[in-house]
């Protein structure tokens, strides 16, 4: 597994995800961080609301309790998450939280 992604998972608590505006907000200060050190996403652009989402999946959420976390319908979830994979070109979840990982995305 990438480092970045064990560091990622590692310092946020699996068993008590913390609420969809703290994703949020840590996604806009990695982005922020990410524009002033010039670094490119290899052509994958995700949307602020994908990179929440293929963060959530990364701490292993279902679709419905990513949903739950977001206040959005999960037919929305599986919605961006087949943008997620067409954006990555992945298959599966596992696949693109990685490549989201080893991209700079998450």
């Amino acid at each position: 597994m990438d480092n970045s992604l064990e560091l990622a998972l590692s310092t946020q608590s699996l068993r008590t995800p913390p609420s969809a505006v703290s994703y949020e907000s840590e996604i806009a200060l990695a982005d922020k961080a990410k524009d002033s050190a010039g670094i490119q996403h290899s052509g994958a652009r995700l949307s602020a609301r994908e990179r929440t989402i293929v963060l959530l999946m990364g701490h292993g959420l279902s679709n419905k309790t990513i949903a739950r976390q977001l206040c959005i319908a999960p037919e929305t979830v599986k919605s961006h998450a087949k943008s997620i994979f067409y954006k990555l070109t992945v298959q599966t979840r596992a696949q693109a939280v990685y490549r989201a990982a080893t991209l700079g995305i998450i």
